[in-house]
């Protein structure tokens, strides 16, 4: 009996999971690891790595909340004889981004939509922030709004790319 049971409810759980379209493997829920930022062209060509060749970062989406983090892994060292504190406030303007808050996930849309409660740019508070997702081979690709980004009146759309954390 305790078997059947037990099947039982491992049934009715999968049954769930089916029902929703969503499953560990494509849910954005969990930890997720950066490997690469992209600032891409219309025509598919990269146009800028905005933290550089090996940013490090993570995004985490649990509970209905979510946290973004992203810096740059090639960040100079402070050079002598400047003020530490005007050395690094230029360093975190330029090569890192953190932001946090309550988010809502539409599977359908593939977007996530934070209410932005902390970040690192006091203007970012307050403020909704929507991201749009989708996976390609177990990967998360995550991002602003195609052509939302602009550099020298070029329309580029960023592409985060992020494995689930082990």
């Amino acid at each position: 009996m305790k078997i059947l049971t037990t099947l039982l409810v491992l049934l009715c759980s999968l049954s769930v999971h089916v029902a929703s379209g969503f499953s560990r493997i494509d849910s954005i829920e969990g930890r997720w690891k950066l490997l690469s930022a992209e600032d891409i062209r219309a025509d598919g060509t990269v146009a800028r790595l905005p933290w550089g060749g090996q940013p490090v970062g993570s995004i985490v989406v649990d509970g209905g909340y979510c946290y973004v983090q992203i810096m740059s892994g090639d960040v100079p060292s402070f050079t002598n004889g400047k003020p530490i504190g005007q050395q690094m406030t230029a360093a975190l303007l330029s090569t890192y981004i953190a932001y946090s808050g309550a988010c809502t996930i539409n599977g359908t849309e593939g977007s996530v939509t934070l209410k932005v409660d902390s970040a690192w740019r006091p203007d970012y508070v307050g403020t909704e922030q929507k991201r749009f997702f989708k996976f390609d081979n177990g990967r998360l690709i995550f991002g602003p709004a195609p052509g939302s980004m602009k550099a020298g009146g070029e329309a580029l759309t960023r592409r985060l790319t992020l494995e689930r954390a082990k």
